[in-house]
């Protein structure tokens, strides 16, 4: 798929700051390419939402494993 403003994905955050969950829902900010976002993360604490810049876009939570910057696309259902 390809990013743009206001699509939702899925992305990686400091459990820390999200009651424990190492995955959040997040928000495109902005779109520097097929592959690189800025985002607007909702994370499940009294600080939300966080925002993100430079992070790599991937199609699945699987392609994304190993890099600590990164969003995917939701799983279809």
């Amino acid at each position: 798929m390809n990013p743009s403003l206001c699509r939702f994905v899925i992305a990686r955050v400091d459990p820390t700051q999200n009651n424990g969950a190492d995955v959040a829902p997040a928000v495109i900010t902005r779109v520097w390419g097929p592959e690189m976002v800025n985002l607007r993360v909702f994370v499940d604490a009294p600080t939300m939402p966080l925002s993100k810049t430079s992070v790599k876009l991937f199609d699945s939570q699987e392609e994304a494993e190993g890099t600590e910057l990164a969003c995917w696309w939701p799983p279809k259902v």
